[in-house]
């Protein structure tokens, strides 16, 4: 007789039953995770008691976010709110003026800088698998931008299919609603790995977390309605960088005759809450470093000119300004102007290849006019990850990788 593929095959539920015959009789491994939670003041419960629990027919999550009512004078000033697909006109600039910053070098601080250290070969070579993974081995196939070339406006080229830049960063899957293993994600997970249990057990990662902070300025009221993408908050705060006071020989820019306001929308009256992702009794509640994805066709210019360099690191200090600023009011409350103490954040804004690292320091929330206290902002040129990333004759290349991006996020990571 002869032996056929179809005879080799295994009966499924044959093989059900001999799998569950010699597995019904294992132990169950004891593991220490309870006692090291506990050693973690992690509160530990029974899972028989959610088990038993009948099934509510609609999930509320309670006191999910920390939400305050703002009262607002609609009688004397003029509303403005900046959103996520906004870009301001006037870049840089604009946003220093603004938000009443200085920007004090056009490098990262250098508390930061001695963190940027040379890694392993192996480690590298993990980082690039992560890469490679999220820029190539990604089977969606979707219709990307349509390209066009500026010398020849009426020219049509064929539409290139391949991976979102959004999916590169975050890939978001709209089946199962949840964020899954992604390049930035990925990089955080190599980084609790270098720094061990003793850095990891003090931070947190929140996805898409709101945010909503109303300030006055002059004669405007200013909102900041924003979703950060990936949040990592800390239960210890970052330590301030730069002394208060040292911002006496730092000009803020001028742009008149333009006004600050240039190009921000009108604000609806009725949408004033202030939102921060976490409640401020969570032990996690400190805003560490944020991570926003750059997605070219949903940030776009009202005048439907192509985003600047310039304009996406404004986009990147305002996320950076809004997100302190929220922290502050949470903390200090509504009315605070001259906080405490300073509130540090980092950002790490990226376009799937592109990577901008920047530092802000939240020292006032009173940014009406040039004079007294005014915020800190560092800065450096955005890096290129790497050049192509791409199949090659059937074959995945990745061309021009630079390890000086792992290097930075390991360095914002390993801050305190």
């Amino acid at each position: 007789m002869k032996f056929t593929q179809l005879l080799y095959k295994q009966h499924i539920g044959k093989a059900k039953r001999y799998v569950w015959q010699h597995q019904r009789e294992r132990k169950i491994v004891v593991s220490k995770a309870e006692e090291i939670l506990k050693s973690m003041n992690f509160l530990i419960q029974d899972a028989t008691e959610f088990i038993s629990r009948k099934p509510k027919t609609e999930f509320v999550i309670e006191n999910s976010i920390a939400l305050k009512e703002s009262t607002l004078d609609v009688n004397s000033k003029n509303y403005l709110v900046f959103e996520d697909h906004n870009v301001l006109q006037e870049g840089v600039p604009q946003a220093l003026l603004l938000t009443k910053t200085v920007k004090l070098n056009d490098e990262l601080p250098e508390k930061i800088q001695k963190l940027i250290t040379d890694i392993p070969e192996n480690i590298n070579n993990l980082s690039k698998r992560s890469v490679y993974t999220s820029m190539i081995y990604d089977a969606q196939q979707v219709k990307l931008p349509k390209l066009k070339d500026p010398d020849r406006p009426a020219w049509v080229f064929p539409r290139v299919y391949g991976i979102t830049s959004t999916r590169k960063i975050l890939n978001f899957s709209p089946i199962i609603k949840n964020m899954l293993q992604n390049l930035s994600k990925k990089f955080l997970q190599l980084c609790e790995s270098l720094c061990g249990l003793n850095d990891a057990q003090y931070k947190s990662v929140i996805h898409d977390g709101l945010l909503s902070a109303c300030i006055g300025k002059e004669d405007s009221f200013l909102k900041f309605s924003l979703k950060i993408d990936i949040m990592m908050m800390s239960s210890i705060p970052l330590v301030s960088i730069a002394d208060v006071n040292i911002d006496n020989n730092f000009d803020i820019p001028d742009l008149y005759p333009l006004h600050y306001s240039i190009g921000l929308s009108k604000l609806d009256i009725g949408g004033s809450k202030l939102l921060y992702p976490i409640t401020m009794d969570s032990p996690l509640m400190n805003v560490h470093t944020i991570f926003i994805n750059h997605n070219p066709e949903e940030v776009k210019n009202l005048t439907e000119l192509p985003v600047t360099e310039d304009q996406i690191h404004a986009r990147s200090m305002i996320k950076s300004f809004g997100a302190a600023a929220s922290c502050a009011q949470q903390k200090f409350g509504l009315s605070v102007k001259e906080l405490p103490e300073p509130i540090v954040v980092q950002c790490i804004q990226s376009d799937g290849q592109n990577f901008h690292f920047s530092v802000y320091q939240l020292n006032t929330l009173d940014i009406d006019g040039k004079e007294g206290i005014k915020n800190f902002w560092w800065s450096e040129p955005s890096i290129k990850l790497y050049e192509e990333a791409l199949y090659k004759n059937g074959q995945p290349c990745l061309e021009g990788y630079n390890t000086d991006v792992f290097k930075r996020y390991l360095a914002f990571y390993k801050n305190k």
